[in-house]
């Protein structure tokens, strides 16, 4: 049960995604946001939560196949890819960045985002979440945690859908404050979703950075325990 509580840094990890917010954002600010952000938000908690469904079923398993062991080997295993994965992406987000004087490329898909439907809305969002190398490894983990913990599968299933509920907070709420149409709001949205494109490079870097160290931590743990 002590793993559980390496769950909170892996929502927070998940939860900082800078390019699925400018998405949210740049759909509320267009003609159809109020109801094409829902169904954006929407598909992109389901494929989170589908991903830590199937790390919960695979360490469940693999628990079930070896008992005592299974269930550790597969956190371990995915513990030192995190490591290594998010050291080498910290390094390739700082080495992308843009240089003093250049401005910050907005993702192309944006230009298409003012005239998105409900329907493509779902389909971005289960590209965005689908597709995340960030958060992606991180929905395994969580799932792997809680698989291997061992709770009846109705406390794991409703733990799995918190954890993706707390992983997608920065989707959720944006969502829930441009449905209000307030101007205040809407201009707020605007400036975070400039702030957002500007300082990606930066932002995931130090993310990066931080999750890489988290990770470090929790291997040498469960190498020495």
């Amino acid at each position: 049960m002590s793993e559980l509580t390496s769950l909170l840094p892996l929502a927070v990890g998940m939860a900082i995604s800078p390019l699925p917010i400018v998405a949210v954002v740049a759909i509320l600010l267009s003609p159809r946001g109020r109801t094409a952000a829902p169904v954006y938000t929407a598909a992109f908690v389901f494929v989170t939560l589908v991903a830590i469904g199937v790390g919960a079923a695979t360490s469940a398993g693999a628990s079930a196949a070896a008992p005592g062991t299974g269930a550790k080997i597969v956190v371990l295993v995915l513990t030192a890819l995190l490591t290594a994965g998010f050291a080498v992406f910290a390094i390739l987000s700082w080495r992308g960045r843009p240089r003093p004087g250049d401005e910050p490329a907005a993702p192309g898909w944006l230009a298409a985002v003012d005239a998105i439907t409900p329907s493509r809305a779902a389909g971005l969002g289960v590209l965005m979440a689908a597709t995340n190398s960030k958060n992606l490894p991180l929905e395994l983990k969580g799932g792997a945690l809680l698989g291997a913990a061992h709770l009846p599968i109705a406390v794991t299933a409703l733990l799995c859908i918190a954890l993706a509920f707390a992983g997608s907070l920065s989707i959720v709420v944006p969502a829930v404050l441009g449905a209000t149409g307030r101007p205040a709001v809407v201009s707020a949205l605007r400036r975070l979703k400039d702030e957002m494109i500007a300082h990606n490079a930066v932002i995931m870097t130090v993310l990066f950075a931080i999750l890489a160290a988290t990770e470090a931590a929790h291997l040498i743990r469960q190498l020495t325990a």
